[in-house]
């Protein structure tokens, strides 16, 4: 009984951190386990589409720039880092 309140905010702030764990692989199993195939033909046709036409439309988004495996680890983790495992 005597050692209840030493160890109390030690078992509390690993159950938090479990929950969180928990929390966070409850989010990320849809896309950890999935065997969908992500395909951007589309937008890719539509910015070649009018990047060939005379209109003044700007699509500025080319999804092949994106560096993903930095931005996972230099902003999305670090945001929920910061934002949500608080």
């Amino acid at each position: 009984m005597m050692f209840c309140h030493l160890f109390e905010s030690i078992y509390a702030d690993a159950r938090r951190r479990l929950r969180i764990a928990v929390r966070m692989t409850e989010l990320y199993k849809p896309y950890l386990f999935s065997q969908g195939v992500f395909d951007d033909a589309n937008t890719e046709n539509l910015r070649r589409m009018i990047k060939g036409s005379n209109t003044k439309v700007v699509l500025n988004f080319d999804p092949n720039c994106i560096q993903w495996d930095e931005y996972f680890v230099n902003t999305h983790f670090q945001g929920l880092v910061k934002y949500v495992l608080k």
